[in-house]
């Protein structure tokens, strides 16, 4: 059993939230398309998280068989209870993306998304050649975000919460947890890695999307708060793994009031956002579609 990923690096709740937002039904034939998914295919999402892309992917292309693979039984379990709850009937299995216990030539396309750079790169991409048929598609998607800040939800301001927020991180990151293994993670090495494969026809294509508008008269009042509580919820999972990293590191009191002092700042904002007080303040975040064919 492995839940290293959503206890100390991303929770299966705070990760199917985010996903949510780019990957929404109001743009999901735009990811289609772009992925060049059809109905009545098997597809195979590796690293599937908590089976968010799943399952907007089984709303859309209800007579495909969808089956998503993850290393972290957490996330995997959290993934079978929304299958569950929405009635969708895509499958999960815990396994490891550089040893999946699926048989050779039975995939039509295998895609993951922020993934391949967590796994060793060979194994990664003649593993996925291994499972897809005979003119099947492998994707990776990438987030290229050059440029930009990796986590925009930490709080910059210099107060009290700021103070505490760096004080347990920086304990937690004596912690070994802390540590992501990491492989080759620029985005134009993966060319190179298809080809060398025995991949043809690679191709790229991009999909930017909108995650953060909620004062933009096109964004819905639901998914507005919910990109709101995405940053919240994101603070709020970053410092509970910190603190369960380093418990040492805040005195309970402490942990409780910055837990605190997150809500009430998050709080703020959506009592904001409801008074019509807008800020206008946006995100975009743009991904990166690189695909061959075996």
């Amino acid at each position: 059993m492995n839940t290293y990923w959503s206890e100390y690096v991303q929770k299966s709740e705070e990760l199917y939230l985010s996903r949510s937002l780019k990957f929404h039904r109001g743009n999901m034939d735009r990811w289609i398309e772009a992925m060049q998914l059809r109905d009545g295919m098997k597809i195979l999402e590796v690293g599937c998280a908590g089976g968010l892309l799943c399952h907007r992917l089984k709303e859309r292309l209800p007579n495909a068989e969808i089956t998503g693979l993850d290393f972290d039984t957490g996330h995997i379990n959290y993934a079978e209870k929304k299958t569950e709850e929405l009635a969708l009937p895509c499958h999960f299995i815990a396994g490891d993306a550089t040893q999946m216990p699926f048989a050779d030539n039975t995939v039509d396309l295998c895609y993951s998304h922020t993934v391949m750079n967590f796994c060793e790169p060979e194994k990664f991409v003649s593993e996925q050649y291994r499972v897809l048929k005979p003119g099947g598609r492998m994707i990776v998607m990438d987030v290229y975000s050059r440029g930009s800040k990796p986590e925009e939800w930490i709080p910059t301001d210099h107060c009290e919460e700021k103070a505490l927020f760096d004080r347990v991180w920086a304990a937690a990151a004596g912690n070994s947890n802390s540590h992501i293994k990491r492989y080759e993670n620029r985005t134009e090495k993966y060319f190179a890695y298809l080809a060398a494969q025995g991949f043809h026809n690679i191709s790229i294509d991009a999909m930017a999307a909108v995650t953060y508008a909620p004062d933009c008269d096109n964004v819905g009042d639901e998914m507005a708060q919910d990109q709101i509580n995405d940053d919240r919820l994101s603070e709020l999972s970053s410092v509970e793994k910190a603190y369960k990293m380093a418990p040492n590191a805040l005195t309970e009191t402490e942990y409780q009031a910055l837990l605190d002092m997150i809500n009430r700042r998050y709080d703020k904002k959506i009592q904001q956002y409801q008074s019509g007080n807008k800020s206008w303040e946006f995100r975009i975040a743009t991904t990166v579609i690189i695909s061959g064919t075996k």
